[in-house]
């Protein structure tokens, strides 16, 4: 068994047009074979001083950092 993600950043105002979203694209995954879909909203994750999620994905004041 294996595990794939992916990082991004969505606009905080956007965050239940992206869960629809997400929630489409986890059926399509789950007919490929995914076993589960989970979607981690980042409200507690500190920015580091070299590298974080935040500069990972070039995350902007409004917007939040998701892990799928």
């Amino acid at each position: 068994m294996y595990v794939d993600g992916f990082v991004l950043a969505v606009p905080t105002a956007n965050n239940e047009t992206y869960r629809s979203l997400a929630a489409d694209a986890a059926v399509v995954f789950k007919e490929h074979g995914a076993r589960s879909y989970v979607e981690s909203w980042g409200d507690d994750v500190p920015e580091g001083k070299v590298n974080s999620l935040h500069t990972a994905v070039l995350r902007k004041p409004d917007e939040t950092v998701v892990f799928a």
